[in-house]
């Protein structure tokens, strides 16, 4: 595997790691004002759906899965967010 690819890989992990936890210790700041509560949630529910996408391309990057493997997963994965309605975009067959 590209040590470019794996080192911007985590990169991204921590990133999102510190934003999710900005987030969440900001979330008690703004207790009580509804708007800034549900643009804090809508921004931490984004972050951990990209975390579940970063943690299967880690499994692939970790070699625990085949290529094969990895893209249907990854379809499986983006078709259940999709339909909980947490990607907007839709699936190639739709």
């Amino acid at each position: 595997m590209n040590q470019l690819v794996v080192d911007a890989h985590h990169r991204l992990v921590e990133r999102v790691d510190q934003e999710q936890d900005d987030v969440l210790g900001t979330l008690h700041l703004v207790a009580g004002d509804p708007l800034l509560e549900d643009r804090l949630f809508d921004q931490l529910v984004d972050l951990l759906v990209e975390g579940l996408f970063l943690d299967l391309r880690q499994r692939y990057l970790d070699a625990a899965l085949s290529r094969d493997s990895y893209v249907d997963e990854l379809g499986h994965l983006a078709d259940l967010c999709r339909s909980a309605g947490l990607l907007p975009l839709p699936t190639r067959d739709a």
